[in-house]
């Protein structure tokens, strides 16, 4: 059954997942030959733990397992559980991702009892480790449907609760020629809260029940800013104080090529400035590199360690996970990646919070509502291509007092829609206690 605005439509739910582990088949032989493959590589413990043949070892149940797929949804995940455990001392915690860069932004113990990737969603898979970390609550951050995770965690009594729970328009489209199969599993969700009112809507065209979605807001808004000063942080990426600096972060493939012929652009009336470029996947690092290499530009690598971009340093390649945070704050202005090619957009917020005026491109449909905010605050400039970018760099870099207010108008978007995570963290504990209360009623 499923639900179109609270109207009960019969469903072929059963039907539908049979086929979706049907399709699934030949993956489920490919994933295996392939965790072969890498059986005795560094990869091993990863695929281990991707087919549950390694579980999580939790010496304590009963508590909340919080998962989520890449890097920001990790963030996410880390924030929450932080604020769990420091709200519920003894709680079990623990946390999951997809990406090998979303495994390393977990935290670890004491902050939780178990970190982990998610199994594959292959039948009978998430319920061994479902059965390893026996939670009360299952926590999935953002978008996170696996419809075998969702089936078999209903029918292990796990209470599911979707938070920061978001749905492009895009993705809808999709997810409503799965209607069939995503209904009958999305009514049972225990909760959702939802970013904004747009996707408390699209949740429930889904099947989640009124009664059952919140608006909880988006918790990027909460997340911390490193702590660190411009000063300190330009030290610690060897950049001098007076430097001018266009951090372009969570880039994808195709961007970088148009970032440079933007810095290029820029360069006859900004000659000093400086590009740090920060890739969104590690395995496109030596790519990136080569590419640089070829245009002719002189760049250096930051997991060197002797890369401070001295005077002749065109470009800064951010190797190294968990700087992006500390470039932005050095920065004075900010390029956001995955909008100048077809991806929806990284989080804009990150170098908003450091309060550097956010450039992105023409697609940013993962983050409309930041970048609409943004955009209302004129924090934020949406840029076309590589001229455009030049232009508004331009701009920015020597025109200071224009940047120092847009950095502020960002900065002020960020400060006055915090409290996503206070109340992201509520609804967890509140169905956490509802699920107990069930458990302990239940008992002769």
């Amino acid at each position: 059954m499923f639900y179109t605005r609270g109207v009960r439509r019969p469903s072929w739910g059963h039907t539908m997942m049979g086929v979706y582990n049907a399709a699934l088949a030949p993956l489920r032989l490919a994933a295996a030959a392939w965790a072969f493959r890498h059986s005795r590589g560094p990869r091993a413990e990863e695929w281990r733990e991707r087919l549950a043949r390694r579980l999580p070892d939790m010496r304590r149940h009963g508590g909340i397992w919080v998962h989520g797929a890449s890097v920001g949804e990790a963030r996410i995940v880390s924030a929450i559980a932080r604020g769990l455990r420091a709200l519920r001392e003894d709680l079990p915690i623990a946390v999951s991702a997809v990406s090998p860069t979303g495994r390393a932004q977990l935290p670890a113990a004491p902050a939780v009892d178990a970190a982990f990737f998610l199994p594959l969603d292959f039948a009978g898979l998430p319920t061994r480790v479902l059965g390893a970390v026996a939670p009360r609550v299952l926590t999935l951050v953002e978008t996170e449907l696996w419809p075998n995770l969702l089936r078999e965690a209903n029918r292990s009594a796990v209470s599911v609760l979707l938070v920061n729970a978001r749905l492009s328009p895009g993705r809808m489209r999709w997810y409503r020629r799965l209607s069939r199969l995503y209904a009958p599993l999305l009514e049972g969700v225990a909760g959702v809260g939802a970013r904004s009112e747009a996707d408390a809507a699209r949740f429930c065209e889904l099947g989640v029940p009124p009664t059952s979605i919140r608006v909880t807001g988006n918790v990027k808004y909460d997340l911390p800013v490193p702590a660190t000063d411009r000063s300190a942080a330009r030290h610690e990426l060897g950049i001098p104080a007076d430097r001018p600096v266009l951090v372009a972060g969570s880039t994808r493939a195709g961007e970088e090529t148009i970032l440079l012929g933007g810095w290029r652009r820029a360069r006859p009336i900004v000659p000093d400035l400086l590009l740090v470029l920060a890739p969104r996947h590690p395995e496109r690092f030596g790519d990136v590199e080569r590419m640089l290499g070829a245009s002719g530009v002189r760049a250096k690598r930051w997991s060197a360690r002797d890369a401070s971009p001295g005077p002749r340093t065109e470009v800064l390649l951010l190797d190294t996970l968990g700087m992006l945070g500390t470039a932005y704050v050095a920065g004075d202005v900010a390029f956001v990646g995955g909008t100048l090619v077809p991806i929806g957009g990284h989080n804009l917020l990150e170098p908003a919070a450091a309060g550097l005026p956010v450039l992105f491109g023409p697609h940013t449909e993962n983050v409309d509502d930041s970048a609409a905010e943004l955009l209302g605050a004129r924090g934020a400039v949406r840029v076309l291509g590589a001229e455009d970018l030049a232009a508004t760099v331009v701009r920015l870099v020597t025109d200071s007092s224009v940047a120092r207010e847009m950095g502020r108008a960002a900065q002020r978007v960020v400060e006055t829609n915090r409290g996503a995570l206070g109340r992201t963290i509520d609804l967890v504990l509140a169905t956490l206690d509802a699920r107990t209360t069930r458990a302990a009623a239940s008992v002769p």
